[in-house]
């Protein structure tokens, strides 16, 4: 009971305090992840990435003002794809354009994905604000019939360098228009140059300026406004406009103005190429990786990284060291204890991580003491049994050699009575070795106990009767059971025989049979001599007397008690020992009752 209620004690001491480390490293770990994530969150290098996505749509604003030049220059978009190739390598963008269908035109890297979120819309005559007076306009990539040829674009630059040749350090400022015409300026007081010849529309822009006043006219017409006479190129001597200027004459209001544009627009979509769909990505088609961030928010994720292995190595040690430092010293026990050193404990503190299992195997060494001590003391009482019937045999036989000893009738009495002796011994051993080993065949079947303690009362009431002691038998009603009739009254006569080997003449033998809470109880009660109470919790070892006089006439092996408890155990059941010293003992088996007749028993008793 002590082993057991401090095996209980340990656990219950082993499991908080092992808990508690392992809550204290979960909790460590969780606040230091959930400090470095807020960490990390608050000091990332946001700007990088702000940078990084600014960059890019700088440069897709440069491949969408590239493309709207070209377009204006293209009737449609079938050979983009060499200007792609060249914006792709100035910009470090994959570009791709596909039509109003979503069929592709032409892309710089097609086994690229196309997100959505990278998809941009292009309109060539989409109207823009300028960035300076907010003016609302077509971009300046759109010519429409304005756009010069060579042989007009070399004419007009030979003009403008002999113009800029003549002002000299009076020059104001020079332009190229996208249409390929070269505007300049000089200062107010400036001659002239040949700058009015080169500012005079050549006749195919004398051509688009008259469709355009013509689509104008159309329009004011419909608004019911007054009507402009011509539309010119938008020049003065000292403002060099940089890209394709026009103005109406009258100048007129809002509304001629707006009719202009709309002309314009009208006029260039002959010369334009349609709207398409671009998609602007980076090399690898907007795929982020894990690393996508500042340097310095990488230095910090891996310091962070560091420190969460540090605190985890820390939160290991805290839980493991401790515990593998005790189960080395377990190990140790172990090896010594294999290595035949019966007295290797553990002995780990109550406190230890492993203090149950140290206990257990601390029982069990001691166990395993015990029993190799009880099997030394065991052989030696065999060999002490069976040493005093060959020494009384041999110095018997030696007499009779020596004509000393007996007749051959006694001697041949007297051999017999001690071979019988050895040979009960001999079997009471092994009878009891297959009890406790589990290997005794039991012939187990439905039966009643109250016959077999009944034929058993009388076999003994002759026996009882001539040792002049009273033998009463009660037996509260059938006592069914599922057992080996055989064995039971080989436990009985067990008990019978010792009850009536040690009370006295004018005794008393109580033999009583009964059924309590579903088992069968048969109580031998004797008011004999007695066992001591230092003895009693002796009296169920093998070849254990507590006195000389518990032998008589040498029928006594010592092994009966012990094979009545091997039996009963067997038998599912149990055999108990009160005793009192001077007025008798009390031994009691306990088998359990069959089933249906506990059933029975349950329902009589409601």
């Amino acid at each position: 009971m002590t082993d057991s209620g401090g095996a209980a004690t340990v656990g219950r001491r082993r499991v908080p305090r092992l808990l508690a480390r392992y809550l204290a490293a979960g909790l460590l770990l969780v606040l230091a992840s959930v400090g470095g994530t807020i960490w990390l969150a608050q000091t990332s290098e946001y700007r990088y990435d702000e940078q990084a996505s600014g960059a890019d749509l700088m440069r897709d604003e440069q491949v969408m003002d590239a493309l709207t030049v070209w377009a204006g220059h293209h009737t449609d978009w079938n050979d983009v794809g060499s200007t792609l190739l060249v914006l792709g390598q100035e910009t470090g963008r994959r570009i791709a354009v596909l039509d109003g269908d979503g069929t592709v035109i032409a892309d710089t890297a097609p086994e690229l994905p196309r997100p959505a979120r990278a998809t941009r819309l292009l309109d060539p005559l989409a109207l823009r604000a300028d960035p300076v007076t907010s003016e609302v306009g077509l971009p300046d990539g759109i010519t429409g019939p304005f756009l010069l040829d060579g042989t007009q674009r070399a004419e007009l630059a030979r003009q403008a360098d002999a113009v800029v040749r003549c002002l000299g350090e009076a020059v104001g400022e020079t332009a190229v228009w996208t249409t390929g015409r070269p505007v300049v300026s000089g200062d107010e007081d400036a001659p002239d140059c040949g700058r009015a010849a080169l500012d005079a529309p050549l006749p195919s822009e004398q051509i688009a300026l008259d469709d355009l006043r013509d689509r104008t006219n159309t329009c004011l017409l419909a608004a019911d406004a007054p009507l402009i006479t011509s539309v010119e190129l938008a020049l003065s001597p000292s403002i060099a406009p940089t890209g394709l200027a026009l103005r109406t004459v009258p100048t007129g209001d809002d509304t001629a103005a707006a009719c202009l544009l709309q002309a314009r627009i009208d006029q260039a979509k002959a010369t334009t190429a349609p709207p398409v769909t671009l998609v602007l990505t980076d090399e690898r088609g907007d795929v982020r990786g894990p690393l996508d961030a500042s340097p310095g928010s990488i230095a910090r994720v891996a310091g962070f990284i560091v420190v969460l292995l540090a605190l985890l190595s820390a939160a290991a040690a805290l839980i493991i060291v401790p515990t593998l430092r005790s189960a080395r010293r377990l190990e140790a026990a172990v090896e010594r204890f294999s290595a035949g050193d019966r007295d290797a404990r553990a002995e780990l503190p109550a406190g230890d991580d492993l203090a149950g299992v140290g206990a257990a195997f601390d029982r069990m060494s001691s166990e395993v003491a015990g029993h190799e001590a009880s099997r030394r003391r065991l052989l030696g009482d065999i060999a002490h049994e069976l040493r005093s019937p060959l020494t009384n045999i041999r110095g018997w036989v030696e007499a009779a050699d020596d004509g000393l000893g007996l007749d051959d009738a006694a001697l041949r009495r007297l051999v017999l009575d001690e071979a019988g002796r050895m040979e009960r011994i001999t079997g009471d051993l092994q009878l009891l070795a297959l009890a406790e080993s589990g290997d005794l065949v039991l012939d187990l079947r439905r039966c009643d106990a109250a016959v077999v303690v009944r034929d058993l009362a009388e076999a003994y009431r002759v026996r009882a009767a001539t040792s002049e002691v009273a033998l009463h038998v009660q037996i509260a009603g059938p006592l069914r059971l599922e057992t080996d009739p055989a064995r039971l009254r080989q436990i009985l006569d067990n008990l019978l025989s010792n009850a009536l080997r040690h009370t006295p003449a004018g005794g008393r033998i109580d033999l009583d049979a009964e059924l309590v809470d579903g088992t069968v109880r048969i109580a031998v009660v004797d008011t004999g001599e007695g066992i001591p109470a230092a003895d009693l919790p002796r009296i169920f070892d093998r070849l254990w007397r507590g006195e000389p006089s518990r032998v008589r006439a040498g029928r006594s092996t010592g092994l009966g008690l012990s094979i009545a408890r091997g039996l009963a155990e067997a038998l599912g059941g149990r055999l108990t020992a009160r005793s009192t010293l001077g007025e008798g003992s009390r031994f009691e088996v306990v088998l359990p009752a069959a089933e249906a007749h506990r059933r029975g028993a349950s329902r009589a008793g409601e």
